[in-house]
């Protein structure tokens, strides 16, 4: 525990545990903890709760009859771990309470955390009191300070706004070394880079204050997606405000947290131009090679187009896009009926993309030639259809499929004519009658073959299944026993499905 903790009465008006247990009229006994005989008490509370932490500022004496405290030695030791995590000053526990295990009391005097029994009845108010009329100017300074946070409010909207001065200002007021950082742990303001050295666990991935050594972690809400994290770390050479302060920080905070978002938009616009200039395939040549390098993309540098599958969550855009932008990946992502994207940065990057998502996304080989890209999408998304047939989110690379992709030249030309040649009587078929033979016929190569589990799919008999097959047979002139003609019809059924995705775009 920093050293400024340790301050007594005598330089903030408060009360330590030290000067409680001294007074007789109290009767307060330390059973363990004392290496935090000076720490100061902000406050008194009452709770019964077995985690109350979370509902406090830190700094509090916590008084408990000892309902919420657990009987056995694992879940006492718990419990004062959460306490001391929390940074309140020390617990008193009184009588009813049930008895003190050595393992708390052990682990209590390993974290120097103050443990003290109340032998007989002392009203608990009398204690609060105590506290209260000892911190009465403690209180008024604290009031003072958290104004003074707010005052930095005007500093912030003045034309010559200086960021990093305004938070070296909140960090004297407040007491906190500060950090404004982004989910992935990046500085999210350029002007003010420090990013703490700590060992962040889950709490970048939490909408809840966390605790960290040292330290928290407040969550900053743009609409309803937290988007930046505050950060406030206690140091040496300070006094630190407590959780409330550092809340108050947090309002300012959100307010850049808001501009980082607008900035984020913007940028996400000009990206999204750019990107469909060059699936348009016309205007000046070089001009949407040039409004990409604008927007963002490093010019010569290898890049894939990839497309997305449906993003399970709200606003699957900015998700996104925040996930890119936080680990400067640079890209373009455009939205129509699809969230596609083109992309520069390693396959494991864009595999890890698929995890945060949990979405499946389909990737073409990669390119440094801009005017390529409508013929990339058209490979990213007969890969993505390839990956819609996993039951996992994963990332399906158009050159890692056998050479597939070169049998199934995504010329859109080719590909309509196998499809429109080999597939019409079944699609015309399919629309005049309202049938699903081609979608049946699908869903058979999809589970290759197997009538039972493709029958099981289409939610029909088997022998409504077979039934449409021979109508398939029919229709074509093919016969599915026939491996040639079957393997004919699977290739005009994949093309399909480029074909398909290309008339979307």
């Amino acid at each position: 525990m920093p050293q400024h903790m340790n301050s007594t009465r005598n330089a903030r008006g408060q009360l330590t545990i030290a000067e409680l247990v001294s007074m007789p009229h109290l009767g307060l006994e330390l059973a363990a903890g004392a290496a935090g005989l000076e720490r100061r008490v902000q406050w008194t509370h009452t709770s019964e709760l077995e985690d109350p932490g979370p509902w406090l500022e830190g700094g509090e004496l916590l008084i408990v009859n000892g309902f919420g405290i657990p009987e056995d030695g694992p879940g006492q030791t718990q419990y004062v771990r959460r306490l001391a995590q929390h940074r309140l000053a020390g617990v008193a526990v009184s009588v009813r309470a049930p008895a003190l295990t050595h393992e708390m009391l052990a682990v209590a005097d390993e974290l120097g955390f103050p443990v003290m029994r109340i032998p007989r009845q002392v009203p608990f108010i009398e204690l609060s009191y105590l506290v209260a009329n000892a911190s009465e100017r403690s209180a008024r300074d604290r009031l003072s300070r958290h104004l003074r946070i707010f005052e930095t409010l005007r500093l912030r909207n003045t034309s010559d706004s200086d960021v990093a001065g305004i938070y070296r200002q909140l960090e004297q007021i407040a007491g906190y070394r500060l950090a404004l950082i982004s989910p992935a742990g990046q500085a999210l303001l350029a002007e003010w880079p420090w990013v703490p050295d700590v060992d962040w666990g889950d709490a970048l991935e939490s909408v809840d204050l966390r605790v960290v050594p040292d330290g928290y972690v407040v969550p900053l809400f743009v609409d309803d997606r937290v988007t930046a994290y505050l950060v406030g770390i206690e140091h040496d050479g300070s006094s630190p405000e407590g959780l409330a302060a550092l809340q108050h920080v947090s309002t300012l905070a959100a307010l850049d947290a808001i501009e980082d978002q607008r900035r984020r938009e913007a940028a996400h616009r000009t990206g999204a131009s750019a990107f469909a200039r060059a699936l348009e395939a016309s205007g000046p040549e070089g001009e949407a090679e040039q409004l990409l390098h604008e927007a963002g993309l490093a010019r010569d540098t290898p890049f894939r187009v990839v497309a997305f599958g449906p993003i399970p969550h709200a606003l699957p855009e900015a998700r996104a896009r925040d996930w890119l932008a936080d680990r400067q990946i640079r890209h373009a992502l455009l939205r129509r009926d699809q969230l596609i994207g083109v992309l520069q940065c390693s396959d494991e990057r864009l595999v890890e993309l698929g995890v945060a998502l949990d979405v499946p996304i389909g990737a073409s080989p990669r390119s440094a030639v801009v005017s390529e890209i409508p013929r990339l999408l058209r490979q990213a998304r007969w890969s993505l259809s390839l990956a819609g047939e996993s039951a996992t989110a994963e990332v399906v690379f158009t050159e890692k499929q056998l050479g597939l992709a070169r049998w199934l030249n995504p010329d859109a030309r080719t590909l309509e004519r196998l499809a429109e040649d080999t597939l019409r009587p079944v699609l015309e078929h399919d629309a005049s009658q309202g049938s699903e033979l081609f979608h049946s016929l699908a869903v058979f190569f999809r589970h290759h073959g197997r009538m039972r589990a493709a029958a099981s799919a289409l939610f029909v008999h088997e022998h409504t299944l077979r039934y449409r097959l021979n109508r398939v047979e029919q229709l074509t002139g093919k016969n599915l026993k026939n491996y040639r003609e079957l393997f004919e019809l699977w290739l005009a059924v994949e093309a399909h499905a480029l074909v398909v995705r290309a008339d979307e775009e």
